[in-house]
Protein backbone atom coordinates (compact mmCIF):
# COMPACT_ATOMS: atom_id res chain seq x y z
CA UNK A 1 0.00 0.00 0.00
CA UNK A 2 3.45 2.13 0.90
CA UNK A 3 4.39 1.72 -2.66
CA UNK A 4 1.23 2.31 -4.02
CA UNK A 5 0.92 5.52 -2.39
CA UNK A 6 4.47 6.62 -3.43
CA UNK A 7 3.88 6.08 -7.00
CA UNK A 8 0.54 8.31 -7.13
CA UNK A 9 2.32 11.02 -5.31
CA UNK A 10 4.95 10.91 -7.60
CA UNK A 11 2.40 10.66 -10.67
CA UNK A 12 0.37 13.64 -9.21
CA UNK A 13 3.28 15.77 -8.10
CA UNK A 14 5.86 15.43 -11.54
CA UNK A 15 3.24 16.98 -13.75
CA UNK A 16 2.67 19.84 -11.48
CA UNK A 17 6.37 20.85 -11.18
CA UNK A 18 6.99 19.95 -15.22
CA UNK A 19 5.62 22.69 -16.86
CA UNK A 20 8.16 25.18 -16.54
CA UNK A 21 8.62 27.80 -19.24
CA UNK A 22 12.51 28.15 -20.27
CA UNK A 23 11.95 29.46 -23.59
CA UNK A 24 12.47 33.03 -23.00
CA UNK A 25 15.29 34.16 -20.91
CA UNK A 26 14.06 36.42 -18.20
CA UNK A 27 14.05 39.82 -18.85
CA UNK A 28 16.08 42.75 -16.34
CA UNK A 29 13.96 44.60 -14.49
CA UNK A 30 14.10 48.26 -12.36
CA UNK A 31 15.61 46.13 -9.48
CA UNK A 32 18.40 44.66 -11.75
CA UNK A 33 19.11 48.09 -12.90
CA UNK A 34 18.91 49.26 -9.31
CA UNK A 35 21.24 46.62 -7.88
CA UNK A 36 23.90 47.05 -11.13
CA UNK A 37 24.20 50.48 -10.52
CA UNK A 38 24.70 50.20 -6.59
CA UNK A 39 27.02 47.56 -7.23
CA UNK A 40 29.12 49.61 -9.46
CA UNK A 41 29.33 52.25 -7.48
CA UNK A 42 30.23 50.33 -4.26
CA UNK A 43 33.03 47.91 -5.64
CA UNK A 44 34.42 50.30 -7.82
CA UNK A 45 37.86 50.77 -5.90
CA UNK A 46 38.75 47.05 -6.02
CA UNK A 47 39.55 48.12 -10.23
CA UNK A 48 42.43 49.80 -8.55
CA UNK A 49 43.96 46.55 -7.16
CA UNK A 50 42.53 44.66 -9.55
CA UNK A 51 44.43 46.58 -12.70
CA UNK A 52 47.30 46.48 -11.08
CA UNK A 53 47.54 42.72 -10.18
CA UNK A 54 46.77 42.33 -14.01
CA UNK A 55 50.91 43.96 -15.04
CA UNK A 56 52.52 42.53 -12.34
CA UNK A 57 53.11 39.14 -14.06
CA UNK A 58 53.53 40.60 -17.47
CA UNK A 59 55.30 44.24 -17.17
CA UNK A 60 57.21 43.82 -13.36
CA UNK A 61 56.16 45.70 -10.54
CA UNK A 62 57.14 49.19 -10.92
CA UNK A 63 54.98 49.45 -14.15
CA UNK A 64 52.09 48.20 -13.16
CA UNK A 65 52.05 50.42 -10.25
CA UNK A 66 51.99 53.52 -12.19
CA UNK A 67 50.56 52.07 -14.99
CA UNK A 68 47.95 49.51 -13.56
CA UNK A 69 47.38 51.18 -10.26
CA UNK A 70 47.65 55.09 -11.08
CA UNK A 71 46.47 55.71 -14.50
CA UNK A 72 44.33 52.30 -15.70
CA UNK A 73 42.89 51.67 -12.17
CA UNK A 74 41.75 55.38 -11.81
CA UNK A 75 40.16 55.32 -15.09
CA UNK A 76 38.21 52.67 -14.76
CA UNK A 77 37.15 52.92 -11.13
CA UNK A 78 35.78 56.58 -12.27
CA UNK A 79 34.18 54.69 -15.40
CA UNK A 80 32.63 52.86 -13.21
CA UNK A 81 31.56 55.08 -10.66
CA UNK A 82 29.93 57.13 -13.48
CA UNK A 83 28.17 54.04 -14.67
CA UNK A 84 26.73 53.30 -11.63
CA UNK A 85 25.65 56.88 -11.06
CA UNK A 86 23.63 56.76 -14.26
CA UNK A 87 22.35 53.15 -13.70
CA UNK A 88 20.93 54.19 -10.31
CA UNK A 89 19.34 57.98 -11.83
CA UNK A 90 17.53 56.15 -15.08
CA UNK A 91 16.91 52.81 -12.68
CA UNK A 92 13.34 53.24 -13.32
CA UNK A 93 14.02 54.07 -17.34
CA UNK A 94 14.22 51.74 -19.59
CA UNK A 95 17.51 53.02 -21.81
CA UNK A 96 17.97 50.51 -24.10
CA UNK A 97 16.35 49.11 -26.98
CA UNK A 98 13.51 47.41 -26.82
CA UNK A 99 12.63 48.91 -23.64
CA UNK A 100 14.97 46.60 -21.81
CA UNK A 101 16.33 47.40 -18.15
CA UNK A 102 19.64 45.76 -18.94
CA UNK A 103 23.32 46.83 -18.89
CA UNK A 104 24.78 49.47 -20.89
CA UNK A 105 27.90 48.32 -20.46
CA UNK A 106 30.02 46.50 -23.53
CA UNK A 107 30.87 43.29 -23.05
CA UNK A 108 34.54 41.84 -22.41
CA UNK A 109 36.21 41.83 -25.23
CA UNK A 110 37.44 37.60 -24.54
CA UNK A 111 34.94 35.67 -25.20
CA UNK A 112 35.97 32.83 -23.05
CA UNK A 113 35.23 30.31 -25.53
CA UNK A 114 38.20 27.52 -25.14
CA UNK A 115 39.66 26.70 -27.99
CA UNK A 116 39.97 22.72 -28.96
CA UNK A 117 43.53 21.53 -27.81
CA UNK A 118 45.19 20.26 -30.08
CA UNK A 119 43.96 22.33 -32.55
CA UNK A 120 41.56 20.58 -35.57
CA UNK A 121 43.51 20.92 -38.18
CA UNK A 122 47.28 19.97 -36.79
CA UNK A 123 49.37 21.79 -39.38
CA UNK A 124 52.42 23.39 -37.79
CA UNK A 125 51.84 21.58 -34.14
CA UNK A 126 55.43 22.00 -33.29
Amino acid sequence: MKRFLALAFILVALPLMAPADISMPVRDSFYDKLGRGLADIVFSPSELLDSQYGMIETEGATTAFCKGFVVQGTSRMIMDIGQGIFEVVTSPIPTRTYNSYGSQKLPPYDSMVVNAYPPSDLKNWY
